[in-house]
């Protein structure tokens, strides 16, 4: 097992959009004999682009594997999208594999996205290497790059290929082992040597023989000492073979790998019982539910059952090659990445073992929370039996995609990443199920409440002939503490209203509380004693005091110093510091948010800020933030507390919604 380790390659591809990942995934895919015809992206035939979604704009929206084998190497390419909104599929990409390719536009500086994800990459504790895209282009500067990477990355990343030429003229890679960059690479590459006399040779020498590289380089890249930045032209294919081979020779194999399993580190092994871990979910329309693992120990064959109880047997057991396919396996073992079809059970980040077998949970990585949330609206009554398994569905492919029912607001929500992430939800739900939807920003879910004490009284009564209706009661309401909600208290003495009648006053008592008086919101923390009433002993009836304690309880609330109160989160939001005094001020001036705390990280490149804003000023700020920082910035946000609405903001809120009913009406 140990030689089919060795030969085997595990990279994931990430970076920013735009930088060329799929255009190389399909060069890569080409050179090594995954399809007879190179994929473009450009012409829609791209063999990682499959969803019609991508190839209608030009972009990744998934994780795609392609798997290639030559020259007795196997090979398992992982593209994952470009935009952060989709960094689920590239963390999952990054966790499956053992080296995390990052692909930069020479043209461009840095990105954050690209910086982030290599971040992730290093905390995962994966190698990491660096690809430069558009090295051809006329803007473009090699050396600029270079110093870039350095400067947000890290001195760790050192060129092992420099071009012949920056800008149009380049048409070749060079290995830097004879220029400036040789010492820089070699010093890099022995700070992960373990071998005292050779470090001691090299002290003596600066220099190390092939030989000492092919040995020395791939514990370098492996412990992260290097970061080696490699070239490729993947539309004329210069510099292709040489990264193929670099990666051939020095990138790491699942040998030396490990993942962390009830609470221990475990290395890929042929031997014990089979343990694999789920790391995509996807659906196809031909094949169904289609699962993406990592086998961490053991074999797995196609005739197997896996999971709980009798089991499952697997649909299906298979390499994809992207859009060119797949290649049927018979088995598969630990270190590689397969594909099973129609195993219902299995879902994102979890462990799986044969039949009988129990498996050990496997630490995955965790995803943020969603940013972003939209109330759902069918277009047709006739889906509303079909939404349900469909969303389902969609969230159980894309651990980013939540779906909530709001109790309060009563309102089906989606939530994502971002407005492009929920449209693309939204094509899905359309080409898939053929349920078409409108979106609207969901209502906040204020809440009600008084400031002081008051007494309120009502009688209704009615006679139209016959017996008649009457109810009389009268309230005192007040401040009730944090979270009590609403408190009834039955305070009458002397039999002013009959026993049996007193529950149809807290009935309406508790009925309009929950619709709410200021803005159709939950009214909440009062206490309302009834302590008097009168009645009639042949008109009165359980009707005629719910509606007097309706209406004596909405009348009181308006007299109580009523108040409406919103919610309001915890945000964190983290950006490129050069962005983060305006981030900070628009929060302070524009949300009314209050910041707490404010703290570098990266070496200062990123400010994390940490606050609390009234969700109401929060609800786009996904947009505003993009537009703010060119799209670098991130945030999470979460629930903290309620508190109280300024009284001009509250007013705004009052009008605007009797506005909104009236229209309705």
């Amino acid at each position: 097992m140990s030689s089919d380790l060795a030969s085997l390659r595990n990279v994931a591809l990430v970076g920013h959009s735009s930088a060329g990942k799929t255009s190389l995934l399909d060069a890569m895919a080409h050179a090594l004999g995954a399809g007879e015809r190179k994929g473009s992206v450009t012409d829609k035939t791209s063999i990682g682009d499959t969803e019609p979604e991508e190839q209608e704009k030009g972009h990744t929206f998934q994780l795609k594997l392609v798997y290639a084998s030559k020259g007795g190497t196997r090979w398992n390419l992982l593209d994952t999208p470009g935009y952060p909104e989709f960094g689920a599929d590239a963390l999952a990409a990054m966790f499956a594999c053992e080296l995390v390719l990052g692909v930069a536009n020479c043209a461009s500086p840095v990105s954050y996205n690209l910086r982030n994800k290599l971040q992730q990459a290093k905390e995962l504790g994966r190698a990491r290497a660096i690809v430069v895209t558009h090295v051809d282009v006329e803007n473009a500067n090699f050396e600029q790059q270079v110093a870039d990477l350095q400067k947000k990355i890290g001195e760790e990343c050192v060129p092992y290929f420099v071009p012949d030429k920056s800008g149009k003229g380049f048409a070749r890679v060079m290995r830097a082992t004879a220029g400036e960059w040789k010492k820089p690479l070699f010093d890099r590459v022995m700070d992960a040597c373990e071998d005292e006399a050779m470090l001691l040779q090299y002290l003596e020498s600066e220099e190390l023989s092939d030989e000492a590289l092919k040995q020395h380089m791939p514990r370098a890249i492996a412990k992260g000492t290097l970061v080696p930045i490699l070239i490729v032209n993947p539309l004329t294919g210069a510099g292709l073979e040489e990264m193929l081979a670099f990666l051939r020779d020095f990138g790491p194999s699942p040998e030396g790998s490990h993942n962390k399993v009830g609470g221990a580190e475990l290395a890929p092994s042929a031997n014990g019982a089979f343990l694999g871990v789920v790391f995509n979910v996807k659906s196809d329309p031909h094949v169904g539910k289609i699962c993406l693992a990592r086998v961490l120990r053991g074999t797995l064959k196609a005739s197997d059952l896996v999971g709980p109880g009798r089991g499952e047997k697997i649909g299906g057991l298979f390499h994809p090659v992207g859009s060119k396919g797949k290649v049927n396996a018979d088995a598969v073992s630990a270190g590689e990445l397969i594909a099973i079809s129609k195993v219902e059970h299995l879902v994102w980040g979890h462990s799986f073992a044969l039949t009988g077998v129990e498996p050990t949970p496997v630490e995955v990585p965790q995803n943020p929370p969603p940013q972003v949330a939209l109330a759902l609206h069918l277009k047709s009554r006739n889906d509303e039996q079909k939404i349900g398994p469909a969303l389902a569905k969609l969230a159980s492919e894309d651990p980013t995609f939540h779906v909530t029912h709001d109790a309060t607001t009563h309102e089906l929500v989606i939530h994502g990443m971002s407005d492009l992430h929920l449209q693309v939800m939204e094509h899905r739900l359309k080409r898939r199920f053929g349920i078409e939807i409108t979106t609207s920003l969901p209502r906040i879910a204020y809440k009600e409440t008084i400031t002081k004490p008051t007494d309120a009284h009502h009688r209704h009564k009615k006679q139209s002939g016959g017996r008649g209706q009457f109810g009389e009661c009268f309230l005192r309401l007040k401040p009730a503490p944090k979270d009590a909600g609403i408190v009834f208290v039955d305070a009458v003495v002397g039999g002013a209203i009959p026993r049996n009648l007193i529950p149809a006053i807290e009935k309406g008592v508790r009925e309009s509380a929950a619709l709410g008086i200021l803005t159709h919101s939950q009214v909440v923390d009062v206490e309302v004693a009834v302590y008097d009433g009168k009645y009639h002993d042949v008109d009165s009836d359980e009707a005629s005091f719910k509606r007097a304690g309706q209406m004596a309880f909405r009348e009181g609330f308006m007299k109580a110093g009523p108040v409406l109160m919103e919610p309001v989160m915890s945000v964190e939001i983290r950006v490129p510091t050069e962005h983060a005094g305006h981030i900070f001020s628009d929060l302070t001036s524009h949300r009314r948010g209050t910041v707490h705390n404010q703290e570098s990280e990266h070496d200062g490149h990123v400010t994390v800020i940490q606050a609390h804003a009234p969700l109401a000023a929060m609800l786009t700020y996904h947009r505003d933030l993009k537009s703010q920082t060119a799209g670098e910035g991130t945030y999470t946000m979460k629930p903290d507390h309620y508190a109280r609405v300024p009284a001009v903001e509250q007013e705004r809120i009052i009008t605007q919604v009797a506005r909104k009913h009236v229209d309705e009406d």
